[in-house]
């Protein structure tokens, strides 16, 4: 069977730690813009994640705030 590399699979969500990395901003802050409703999680277990696509819509929402469009 082949090997797998972990960097040819498309990650679709992160731990809350791995999403703050991804993004730039420590996990605290992180926790902060969850508990505010701005950031999307779910849990499967004990584990919270956080889906790839909100991060991205996340991101997007913030370059688009700060270019000028509303």
């Amino acid at each position: 069977m082949k090997d797998v590399k972990e960097n040819s699979v498309e990650r679709i969500s992160y731990s809350v730690v791995e999403a703050a990395a991804k993004i730039g901003i420590s996990s605290r802050t992180l926790w902060s813009l969850i508990r505010q409703g701005q950031i999307g999680t779910f849990r499967i277990g004990t584990r919270v994640l956080i889906p790839a696509d909100v991060l991205r819509a996340f991101i997007a929402e913030r370059t688009s705030m700060v270019n000028g469009n509303p």
